[in-house]
């Protein structure tokens, strides 16, 4: 393994930054980790370029070092009030006669469902599959190897203001690195933090910083929306130096305003929150469902430092990437591919 890339989360007011390589068997194996103030950040948005790139190249210079110069690419979490999600569909003819639906139709279909309209300050991070329709019958999770005439998909899009990007992207250029990739960090905690039961059930994933409050929520093993608002453990935190409460009933109240919150069973709370006293149970006072303190899990013969909450969403990026990298191999039949060419031939010549 000589060639390695790191994983980059900007937080409120620290980048922790984790380097990792690819082993030949998939998995991905932790070089180093990196914990270093985040100067010239505000919120996970860049305020001042300067001050932001030597945040990034500190960060990453440390990495570097420990992986004897290896590093190259650099994948970012990334969060910001302009993120959000927008549905999508559509619909692909497979044949005038039916026939057997390949991995190469889900792929044509979902490409066809992620065509939107969408603003010139405006980019998709993801776009999540959110279900399948065969011949008009919804509720289809996997119609690979199924017959049919039509194949529907619908898909979420999660999209930021352009502009975030890009300036994240050109600090990590001038630090003398290449930006590979975002991943909504949302997206990228939930996979060290919420089980398979949690995202399936319906679970809130609600991350505190010092002036910025992330809410996710899962249902049915994905991501159904998502809002950031810019108050954090300062808006919270009272004179006294407990928990105002007046504040946190009226972050209560915008929290029932996102879309999906009526689905979530259970409120799961990470980032310095955690570490605010008193704030797990009084937000048990004003929120309907359970609350509890997120861990961040590990992998089976993982080592992480004892600080390992601090770097929760960079590992759940890394998780993000193998499932991607997992998705994209070509596990299609030659057999199947020829026969789909020869229908589609028929269709569209007799």
């Amino acid at each position: 393994m000589g060639k390695y890339f790191a994983v980059l989360d900007v937080g409120c007011e620290k980048i922790a930054a984790v380097a990792a390589g690819w082993c030949k068997n998939g998995d991905y194996r932790i070089e180093a980790f990196s914990y270093t103030p985040a100067a010239g950040f505000r919120k996970g948005t860049v305020t001042d370029i300067s001050m932001a790139t030597d945040s990034v190249a500190m960060a990453l210079s440390r990495l570097r070092k420990k992986t004897h110069g290896r590093i190259h690419e650099v994948y970012t979490a990334i969060s910001s009030s302009s993120v959000e999600i927008v549905p999508s569909s559509g619909v692909l003819l497979l044949s005038r006669y039916g026939r057997e639906i390949s991995e190469r139709d889900i792929k044509k279909c979902v490409g066809i469902a992620s065509t939107v309209k969408m603003p010139l300050d405006r980019e998709a991070l993801h776009r999540i599959i959110g279900g399948f329709s065969v011949d008009g019958e919804r509720g289809i999770k996997d119609p690979l190897n199924l017959e049919a005439v039509k194949l529907g998909a619908c898909v979420d899009l999660v999209t930021i203001n352009s502009t975030t990007l890009r300036n994240i992207s050109k600090c990590i250029s001038q630090a003398g690195f290449i930006p590979a990739g975002f991943v909504f960090s949302g997206l990228a905690a939930s996979y060290r933090v919420l089980g398979a039961d949690d995202r399936e059930e319906g679970a809130a994933l609600l991350d505190i910083c010092a002036d910025a409050a992330e809410l996710s929520i899962f249902h049915r093993g994905r991501l159904k929306s998502c809002r950031v608002f810019p108050k954090g453990a300062r808006y919270l935190s009272a004179r006294d130096g407990g928990i105002d409460r007046a504040a946190l009933e009226k972050l209560a109240g915008e929290f029932a305003k996102t879309d999906g919150w009526e689905k979530a069973r259970k409120t799961v709370v990470i980032g310095e929150g955690t570490l605010v006293d008193g704030l797990i149970e009084s937000l048990e006072t004003v929120l309907p469902v359970p609350v509890t303190a997120g861990m961040c899990a590990s992998r089976p013969l993982e080592e992480l430092l004892p600080e390992r909450a601090a770097y929760v969403r960079s590992l759940g990026v890394l998780d993000h990437l193998q499932q991607e990298r997992r998705r994209g191999k070509d596990h299609r039949n030659i057999l199947k591919r020829a026969a789909n060419r020869a229908i589609n031939f028929i269709d569209k010549y007799f």
